[in-house]
């Protein structure tokens, strides 16, 4: 079952108590401004009871009932309590447990299984401002915890799952600008202290293996911003964006920390990975996505009974980014790739199984790669099913080495170029890409003193690296220059290859 995206709109759904669009800044009107925006998205929410006071609501025995995709979500509240300043603010208040309920059926004709969690949040506060078509909501909490609560239902065993997730000390604040209810927009911002949790699953009765998870978030911040376009077509169309749909986001974080175990009588693994603070970032539209990663001073080890010795290694500092083209154009769009790894430093127990006589300098290996170029989209890849086949989506006009370094047992390799690709049946590349190859001799001597790898084969890579390559200004320097002709033809330092 796909639980991705309707898990997503849960959580959504969720917040609407505290975050959706509001008409007006009283009471009574914003309880139906609530009911309203429910039924535009296909909830049901209802009430025990409600009692009016002196520019108060109290809303007894909250429900909310949402159906996305075969999951039903129940959300319970004992109480809300909106309260109006006199100054054009209302706050919103409520009980300290917010019941969760998922409901869905393992299999199709199965008995409904209910996934059941508890949002306990002593002391939240929402406080909304702003106008009737540009709200802001500003949020208070000491403390949030996330609690599960036993599986019910099905039609046999059921697993043991135990959450417990907390948060401390956030601030966010929420603005929505409703002007034009077609094109609706939003803009956020959240700080956190720390974030804390932990799972533990044990399988149903006659069932093998136990799996627990641990994890910590340092201080954290995030801001997003974005177009959701038509809210009423978005929700009768969940899947579908709008034409002019677009939104983006980061996250910067201090440190993070992630601990599992798996065991089972004839398997099992245990896995330790942090680091010392990170960035996330998106920006997704119809047009285009982009995406980075970016870790430092991180560490991670992996003991398995697959592999003799446990795998540790410490990295410098990391990064993954991307961008991509997704809409269609006649005209070249620009594409982005790179991926780096800085300071990869390996623990002793593999190195002594790789390398036992110490042969190779265990200098910490760094390796990057960064590419940059054009392709002309012929069809919006948001739409493309790779199940059907034809034409291919794209095609690829340029690409460019920006940035190529790996460094490892004392070489090193970089380079640089770039190369177009003229249309035709099968686009060949014209270009050409200049390379320096940096200690790469002293390394061979080392492996042929060693006796690791046969003198033979030393002796075939020399040849090969001589004939079409050049000593370069520096000593232990090997420098090329790979041209690519019209016609597919490649050379090096004017060598014929092909």
């Amino acid at each position: 079952m796909a639980l991705a995206r309707p898990l997503f709109l849960t959580v959504s759904a969720l917040t609407l108590v505290w975050t959706q669009p509001i008409a007006a800044l009283t009471a009574a009107e914003l309880w139906a401004e609530w009911q309203a925006q429910s039924a535009t998205m296909g909830q049901i929410v209802s009430v025990q009871n409600q009692v009016a006071g002196n520019g108060t609501l109290t809303l007894n025995g909250y429900e909310m009932r949402d159906e996305v995709e075969d999951v039903t979500t129940i959300a319970r509240l004992d109480q809300i309590v909106l309260t109006e300043t006199g100054d054009g603010r209302v706050v919103i208040t409520s009980s300290d447990h917010y019941d969760l309920t998922l409901r869905f059926r393992p299999d199709p004709g199965s008995e409904p299984v209910d996934l059941n969690f508890v949002l306990i949040a002593p002391d939240l506060e929402v406080v909304a401002s702003g106008t009737a078509t540009a709200r802001i909501y500003d949020y208070s909490a000491p403390r949030l915890m996330l609690e599960d609560r036993p599986i019910t239902g099905g039609g046999g065993p059921l697993p043991i799952i135990d959450v417990k997730v907390s948060l401390a000390d956030l601030t966010a604040r929420y603005a929505i600008d409703s002007t034009d209810p077609r094109d609706l927009r939003y803009d956020s911002s959240m700080a956190i202290g720390g974030m804390a949790g932990a799972v533990d699953i044990t399988p149903p009765t006659g069932e093998e293996g136990h799996l627990k998870v641990s994890f910590a978030l340092g201080a954290s911040t995030s801001i997003s911003a974005g177009q959701l376009g038509d809210i009423a077509r978005l929700s009768a169309k969940p899947g579908a964006l709008p034409e002019n749909f677009a939104t983006n986001g980061a996250l910067a974080y201090d440190s993070a920390r992630l601990e599992m175990t798996f065991s089972h009588p004839s398997d099992g693994f245990t896995l330790l990975t942090s680091n010392q603070g990170g960035r996330l970032s998106a920006d997704f539209s119809r047009d285009q996505f982009e995406f980075s990663l970016s870790a430092a001073s991180a560490s991670t080890y992996l003991a398995t009974r697959e592999f003799p010795v446990p795998v540790a290694f410490t990295v410098g500092g990391a990064e993954l980014a991307f961008r991509v083209p997704l809409s269609s154009a006649e005209q070249p769009q620009p594409f982005a790739v790179r991926l780096a790894y800085r300071e990869l430093a390996l623990n002793d127990a593999i190195w002594a199984l790789a390398d036992p006589a110490q042969a190779i300098p265990r200098d910490p290996i760094t390796a990057i790669i960064d590419l940059s170029g054009t392709a002309r989209i012929m069809r919006d890849m948001l739409a493309f099913d790779p199940a059907e086949m034809g034409d291919i989506p794209g095609q690829l006009v340029a690409l460019g080495i920006n940035e190529l370094r790996i460094a490892a047992a004392g070489a090193e390799l970089t380079g640089t170029g770039r190369a177009d690709f003229p249309p035709g049946p099968m686009p060949m590349p014209i270009g050409s890409v200049d390379l320096q190859l940096r200690g790469l001799n002293a390394l061979f001597d080392r492996l042929q003193a060693s006796g690791l790898v046969p003198i033979e084969q030393l002796a075939m890579a020399r040849g090969l690296l001589g004939a079409f390559a050049r000593p370069g200004a520096a000593p232990d320097t090997l420098v090329t220059r790979l041209e690519f002709t019209p016609g597919g033809g490649i050379t090096a330092n004017g060598v014929p290859l092909r």
